[in-house]
């Protein structure tokens, strides 16, 4: 069972080649001629992307590297699985050659050939080709079917190691082949004997894995796109929530806020910081909406406290144009009330721009203030300017120092006197109360005068509020003195209440942070101590804080009327 066949050669390829070697096509016969011009494609690496949703970058991006782990898989499996095989085929072809009969003596012919072939692991799965130098090779196999067998070997058959030969005859038939150097007895020529073996099995048994991977990588992705999209969508649904509480809260619905389930998570984290945004924002456009509100409000009272004198004013002077002042004394009338008004117009100017400076800003002139010395003096001018009632300082004999502004302290309670003034009756007993704490310092001014009703209490510090407008327009009030005084109280981080005083009257109590180490601080002006106490530390006799109310703990109560 042997077949001749020649050796085979492809034809040259017909390529044009320059001198130096690289290909090229020659260039039309009627020569080169310049075409319109290609308009320009976007860039893909440049051009603006789609816009895809966070869900969607997210299941592309694991599909992605899925996909891409899979692949990794796809391609190096079969490719160890194809080597192993053939390691092991050649190997069998290696133990086939080693039992051919070897020397001087070793001879053999086409029959032992085809028997070893047989006795192989293969069974017979292995062909033989005797290489000739003249070209011609000769080609043994142990089955009929393969004597179609003819494998190409090239000019040099694979010796040392197997290699993959096709089949001149049969494109897409591959073999692996391993050959030795061989004699033929009576001719000196070199010989060689080649095994082969057909490897459609391995090849068709990495196909088939190939197929078999191909599939196990198309459903574990869609398992996988499908579970991580449910995942995906449940931990985005908070952000879709969110969202939506976004375009309530655009549409003007301020109460609107996340559902925080976990806030131990980055979503958890990011819906707690969306509500407190969401109240800080809230809080601002609250304050906003309620200083407009009090804007618009003051402006409308303004309007109204500053329409009376100048209807007033405008009215006299509308007479005296008229001739209707019949006499002297009613020309002096007009002139008088005109001169009222404007005084008190001229008041509620300042009254209003004190109110808006102490408003707009906090004290600046910030200067260490003793409350005793300031209350002493502002007690002084109003038993001065108002003879007729009687005042008292309590608690005044020691120290009450505060950090303030020392002009606007003063004009805050001698705003509270002035005010006894304007609503008490002759004979009041005004009392101002300075108590000392660790902390604050607080000062109460007390009348026993007709006090005011429970529903006026808490008006008391609105602006152009008056317990009796007709008479408080008389005695030249504006309404603003008290707002004036929770003004600076406010500026200078204190707060300021009114309340019954007890037995009849009202008190005002004024409560502002003391300077720290009231007890300790050197007078006003001098430098501090400083330095190791040397020795053991006492209360000076009558330097305990007075409460409120009670007798100073020096001199006991101070009368100041008529001084």
């Amino acid at each position: 069972m042997a077949r001749n066949t020649p050796t085979r050669s492809e034809p040259p390829l017909d390529v044009a080649s320059d001198p130096s070697g690289s290909d090229h096509l020659d260039p039309p016969a009627g020569g080169l001629t310049k075409s319109a011009p290609t308009p320009l494609r976007a860039d893909p690496l440049t051009a603006t992307p789609r816009r895809w949703s966070l869900r969607a970058r997210l299941i592309a991006l694991v599909l992605a590297t899925a996909a891409l782990a899979l692949a990794a898989v796809d391609i190096v499996l079969p490719m160890n699985l194809r080597a192993s095989l053939l390691d092991s085929r050649e190997n069998t072809l290696r133990s086939v050659l080693s039992t051919l009969p070897q020397g001087a003596n070793g001879t053999f012919g086409p029959d032992q050939l085809i028997e070893s072939s047989k006795q192989s692991s293969l069974r017979g799965e292995i062909g033989w080709t005797l290489v000739r130098p003249s070209g011609v090779n000769q080609s043994f196999s142990p089955a009929a079917g393969d004597l179609q067998a003819n494998p190409d070997f090239g000019d040099q058959p694979p010796l040392g190691s197997a290699e993959v030969v096709g089949d001149d005859d049969r494109p897409g038939v591959n073999y692996l082949a391993l050959g030795v150097q061989a004699s033929v007895v009576g001719d000196d020529a070199t010989y060689y004997l080649v095994a082969w073996s057909p490897i459609a099995d391995i090849t068709g048994t990495v196909k088939r894995l190939v197929a078999l991977e191909l599939l196990i990588t198309a459903g574990l992705l869609l398992l996988l796109g499908g579970i991580s999209s449910l995942i995906i969508r449940r931990e985005l649904k908070p952000l879709e929530g969110m969202a939506r509480t976004a375009d309530a809260i655009a549409g003007g619905d301020l109460d609107r806020r996340v559902d925080v389930i976990d806030p131990s998570t980055e979503v958890g984290r990011l819906g707690a910081a969306f509500n407190g945004m969401v109240d800080g924002v809230g809080g601002l456009l609250e304050d906003r909406r309620r200083s407009e509100e009090r804007l618009r409000q003051f402006v409308a009272d303004a309007s109204h406290e500053l329409r009376t004198p100048v209807a007033a004013v405008r009215g006299y002077s509308d007479l005296y144009a008229a001739g209707a002042l019949p006499d002297e004394a009613a020309v002096d009338k007009a002139m008088g009330r005109i001169g009222f008004e404007g005084r008190r117009m001229g008041a509620l100017v300042e009254d209003l721009l004190t109110l808006i400076q102490a408003d707009a800003e906090r004290a600046t002139r910030f200067e260490r203030v003793d409350l005793s010395e300031l209350l002493t003096g502002v007690a002084d001018d109003a038993a001065v300017i108002d003879p007729t009632r009687t005042w008292r300082l309590a608690g005044t004999g020691t120290r009450s120092l505060v950090v303030g502004d020392r002009m606007r302290l003063h004009q805050l309670f001698a705003n509270l006197l002035a005010n006894v003034r304007t609503h008490t009756p002759a004979g009041t007993t005004v009392t101002v109360s300075v108590l000392v704490s660790a902390r604050d310092v607080a000062v109460t001014v007390s009348d026993n005068g007709p006090g005011v009703s429970d529903e006026a209490l808490p008006k008391l510090f609105d602006r152009f509020y008056r317990v009796e407008a007709s008479r408080s327009r008389e005695n030249g009030g504006t309404g603003l003195g008290l707002s004036i005084v929770a003004a600076i109280v406010r500026s200078h981080g204190g707060e300021v209440t009114a309340s019954h005083t007890p037995g009849g009257g009202l008190t005002m109590t004024v409560i502002l942070p003391g300077a720290t180490g009231t007890a300790a601080v050197p007078p006003v002006g001098a430098e501090p101590v400083t330095g190791p106490i040397t020795g053991p530390i006492g209360i000076v006799p009558g330097s305990a804080p007075t409460p409120v109310g009670a007798a100073g703990p020096v001199g006991g109560e101070r009368d100041v009327s008529g001084t």
